[in-house]
């Protein structure tokens, strides 16, 4: 049988289950709260492990619109696995037919665009923001839930008059489910190379 994928729900009572001896709250200003910290434990634990996602983009007329999860290019190459480097926009001007590069316009009111001299289809790795959890049953996508619990947990105790150590403790978890996580990427991924950012 396949593995399940947590829900929001799921976490919620897990991170009840350390904070709370298991009662979930019942009021909502609580229960927002949490939502908001899981979705921020996914965004810093994608952005710590440098995980990225891949698309295919066709350029017409030398552009191309962005997904509206990205954040920053990765990497972009041509269908022959050519590496196309970034230019500045003010370099444009000087971008000729058949020179492999690329350069991103736009803004994140309006959304982001690639543009190159050639229309053509590109592999674009980019990082991104994960879908944000908002009802109970949506599915936590992170390969180990518990690091967003964890630093769920470790974040609403530092914020708390009496964190001791277990605060520490929580952050310290997170990390170690990053490690294990970025391990188990490369062996079983090698194309993806997930690594931890320094000093994130």
């Amino acid at each position: 049988m396949a593995y399940a994928k947590p829900t929001l729900a799921e976490l919620k009572q897990s991170l009840s289950d350390r904070h709370d001896s298991g009662d979930l709250p019942t009021d909502s200003a609580t229960l927002s709260l949490w939502i908001r910290l899981f979705n921020r434990a996914a965004e810093y634990c994608i952005s710590r492990l440098g995980i990225t996602k891949r698309t295919t983009l066709t350029t017409s007329s030398g552009t191309i619109a962005l997904p509206d999860d990205f954040v920053a290019i990765d990497k972009v190459l041509d269908a022959d696995k050519n590496v196309y480097s970034m230019i500045n926009y003010d370099e444009k001007e000087s971008a000729t037919t058949g020179n492999q590069v690329f350069w991103i316009s736009g803004d994140f009111a309006s959304g982001f665009y690639l543009n190159s001299p050639d229309d053509e289809a590109l592999t674009v790795y980019y990082a991104y923001r994960p879908s944000p959890l908002v009802n109970d049953t949506d599915v936590c996508a992170f390969p180990d839930e518990e690091a967003l619990v964890a630093y769920a947990y470790g974040t609403l105790r530092k914020s708390e008059s009496d964190p001791f150590d277990d605060a520490g403790n929580a952050m310290a978890e997170v990390e170690v489910r990053l490690q294990e996580i970025a391990s188990q990427y490369n062996q079983n991924e090698e194309g993806l190379a997930v690594k931890l950012t320094n000093n994130a």
